[in-house]
Formats: C-alpha cells, sequence, structure tokens
C-alpha cells in the first residue's frame, strides 16, 4: 500500500496513465438475477475495448451465477468469483484483490451503462493528470427500466480539490452520483482498500467519502449511467421510513470514523483531529428532525431539532431545492400527517410530479 509521509492536505501525485489503460469493472452481485444480464450486456457494448469485468457473486440464492456463466462464456474479459455472502463490501473487496486495471469502475449488479461510458471515463482522466477520481450524471430509473425522471439526478457535480471544505462539513461531500458513477485511479483506490467488511452496505460511501482527501475530483456533465431504483435495492430508496433514517444516521456515524482513521494513516493526527463532528453537516440534523416526525415526538423536543436545523449554517446550501427549504422552515405547526404527506411528494417521485410533467409537457406542445 501506498503510504503517505505528509502532515499537509494535498492530493496525491498521479503516474501518467498509458494510452489505453486497463479499465477494471468491480460488480457486487446478490440475487440480481433479474437485473445482472441487463448490466453485462451494458459492458460487452463498452466502445472501450481494454477492460475487465470482475464479478463477484455475493452467495446468491437465486440463478444469478447461471446467468453470470453465459457472459463469462461469451466474453473471457468476464471473470466470475463466488463466495459465500458476506456484504458488499466483502464482495468489492474479493473483486479489487482479483482486478489489475489502472482505472476502477464500480458497477452495482442492477445499473446500466451508456455504450462509451468506459471510453469517456478514460478520456476524462487523461485529459486532467491531477484528477484521481471521475465522476459523471446518472439517469434514474424503475425495475422495468424506464426513466423516472427525464433529468439528471444532479444539476451540478462536485469538482476538484475539495478536501479542506470536507473537513470542515464533518465529512460530508455533496453532489457525488451513486457507485455506478465512481471511477478511479488505482494509485487512489490501493489506499481506500480493502473496505472495511461490516459495511454490509453502503460501500460505495467509503470510497467517495474518502478519495476526496487525496485526490481532485473530475467530473464529466454528460450522462453515462442509468441508476436503477426498485423495492429490493439494498442502499437506495423510494421514499422515506423511520427505518432508513435510523440505519441512514448509523451509517453516517460509521463512515465518519472510517474517515478519521482514513486521514490518522495518511496524513497523522493533527488532520484527522481537525475533521469536524458529523453535526456540521446540516443533512444530520435533517434526518434527526425527521425521525421524530416519525415518531410522534412530543413538540417541545422536536423544535430544538428545528431550530437546530434551520438555523444551520449549510441550510440553504444543502437544502436549496426551494419546496423542500420552505417546507422544512416552515412547516413545524403542522400536523404530522399532513407534514410527511407533503414531504414525501416534495423529495420523491411520485404520481403528482409525474403529471405535473405531463401537463406541463402537453402545454408547450400547442
Amino acid at each position: 500500500m501506498q503510504e503517505l509521509q505528509t502532515q499537509k492536505l494535498q492530493p496525491i501525485e498521479l503516474p501518467q496513465l498509458k494510452e489505453l489503460p486497463l479499465v477494471s469493472i468491480l460488480i457486487a452481485n446478490y440475487n440480481y438475477e433479474k437485473y445482472i444480464g441487463e448490466t453485462l450486456e451494458s459492458v460487452l457494448s463498452q466502445t472501450y475495448p481494454n477492460w475487465e469485468a470482475m464479478v463477484c457473486d455475493d452467495g446468491s440464492k437465486d440463478n444469478s451465477c447461471e446467468v453470470i456463466e453465459t457472459y463469462v462464456q461469451k466474453d473471457s474479459r468476464i471473470k466470475l468469483i463466488r463466495q459465500q455472502n458476506g456484504g458488499v463490501a466483502s464482495a468489492l473487496n474479493t473483486t479489487y484483490r482479483n482486478s489489475s486495471g489502472e482505472i476502477i469502475c464500480v458497477l452495482d449488479a442492477d445499473d446500466v451503462w451508456m455504450p462509451d461510458k468506459v471510453q469517456k471515463v478514460v478520456e476524462a482522466f487523461q485529459s486532467n493528470p491531477k484528477g484521481g477520481f471521475v465522476i459523471h450524471d446518472v439517469y434514474q430509473i424503475d425495475g422495468q427500466g424506464q426513466l423516472i425522471k427525464p433529468t439528471p439526478m444532479i444539476k451540478n457535480l462536485a469538482s476538484g480539490w475539495m478536501a479542506s471544505s470536507v473537513l470542515k462539513k464533518g465529512g460530508c461531500i455533496e453532489n457525488i452520483p451513486p457507485a455506478s458513477a465512481l471511477c478511479i485511479r488505482r494509485e487512489v483506490t490501493d489506499l481506500i482498500f480493502p473496505m472495511n467488511e461490516a459495511f454490509t452496505r453502503n460501500a460505495d460511501s467509503l470510497i467517495f467519502r474518502l478519495a476526496p482527501f487525496v485526490t481532485e475530483i473530475v467530473p464529466v456533465s454528460e450522462v453515462l449511467s442509468k441508476f436503477r431504483l426498485h423495492g429490493t435495492n439494498l442502499t437506495s430508496f423510494t421514499s422515506l421510513t423511520p427505518d432508513i433514517l435510523v440505519r441512514e444516521l448509523e451509517t453516517a456515524k460509521r463512515i465518519h470514523q472510517e474517515q478519521k482513521q482514513f486521514l490518522r494513516k495518511i496524513y497523522g493526527v493533527e488532520v484527522a483531529e481537525s475533521l469536524t463532528g458529523v453535526e456540521a453537516n446540516a443533512w444530520h440534523y435533517h434526518d434527526l428532525y425527521m425521525l421524530a416526525r416519525f415518531q410522534g415526538i412530543a413538540k417541545s423536543e422536536r423544535n430544538k431539532v428545528h431550530r437546530l436545523l434551520v438555523t444551520h449554517p449549510q441550510f440553504n446550501v444543502a437544502f436549496s431545492y426551494k419546496p423542500l427549504k420552505w417546507l422544512l422552515q416552515w412547516g413545524e405547526s403542522l400536523p404530522n400527517a399532513l407534514f410527511l404527506g407533503l414531504f414525501n411528494q416534495i423529495s420523491h417521485e411520485s404520481a403528482f410530479k409525474r403529471i405535473a410533467r405531463l401537463i406541463v409537457k402537453t402545454l408547450l406542445k400547442r
């Protein structure tokens, strides 16, 4: 593993890439027989030729392996590794150990890449020699592969050297796309892998929460993958629940601990201790407030969390979507049922939003 002998926060030096670098595609699969075929078809359709796809089946109980084997037979660049169920971090660690590419791309077993995805990523790395972390925009699709909404998922992708700001925001970094849009130079992933295998889900969060501490982010504005939202996603959801909020709060705490350990390993104690607490992130108070709403906490207690949320220095930046901002800011007096109903309509894709878009589209055609 590469070690950095420095007390100063700065990007690592990256060697020049070859003209046609090998790209390793890491796929962790668990019971995605329904989707893994389409995922691998999108890999086979890549215009860039020099890739390898390492697929780890994490103890699936369906026919995933049989489906994957048909693709192994089609193209020797696809490799299947089987293991007992250990979770996402464990499966990605297995794929990484067996990979040898200069560029690492993560691909969820239910997502789909555009044909020029790998080509565009390689070009982005070659055009930005200081950038060790390339991201791009995505479309959201449903279980049947239909667009949930016609616009890309993220308006302004994260960009540049962001380590200092991430330290001040409790380790939070915004405007990062899901796992299948994360592409990293091996010099960076060698510092991150192997990941803590206690992360049986949300392992991609470790990657994008650690990489910005050691390298610059290079955004590609084009949409290069489709992110699938469906009822069996391990880490994604279409509506908020108390269980999800509890899980998100616990995950954020554990990721923050991993960040501190990472900073201590790379830079030393002084830099690690400069990482602010999770309270520096406005979303921490958002989750606490929403949990209080769901649990029916007494209004006097809920008000305390609400004040911490709306007076947070990052509130206006974190909640730039005005309908959500207004609801959070002025909806404290609303009854729980009404508040939560409005929240789900505003925050997530809904029939109301789809109908509104259809009406607008129809009117524009006239």
